[in-house]
């Protein structure tokens, strides 16, 4: 399973996140916004980053750019309540809209590590 960075700032969907990625078995590193998120980062790189729009100290969008420095390939999951501010670059960013359930984060997590495994056999 992945090592999956969340970045949320809202300590209770942080949690409900946190525990349904847990039970589909991956490791999770929870960051309350940005800056702290890249500090985790740092220590012990992620695999693939989900993390909402809008944070304190440093939202989600510069977060992304920040980590594809380091990690051009890195997947992300992005939640936002406002979709419409975030246009997505490449196949491996997926936006989610809130309000999301765990079940579809969960999903739509599993899609996205999959299609980066079918790309990688080529």
């Amino acid at each position: 399973m992945a090592h999956i960075l969340l970045a949320e700032d809202e300590v209770l969907i942080a949690l409900m996140f946190q525990d349904a990625l847990e039970v589909e078995g991956h490791r999770v590193s929870v960051a309350h916004d940005g800056i702290e998120a890249l500090e985790v980062d740092e220590q012990d790189p992620a695999e693939v980053l989900v993390t909402d729009l809008a944070m304190p100290r440093m939202g989600g969008r510069e977060l992304l750019e920040r980590l594809r420095q380091r990690r051009p390939d890195l997947p992300a999951l992005v939640v936002s309540g406002y979709p419409g501010e975030f246009e997505i670059a490449t196949e491996k960013t997926v936006l989610l809209p809130k309000p999301v359930s765990p079940k579809v984060l969960t999903q739509r997590l599993a899609q996205l590590l999959e299609d980066r495994r079918t790309v990688r056999e080529f």
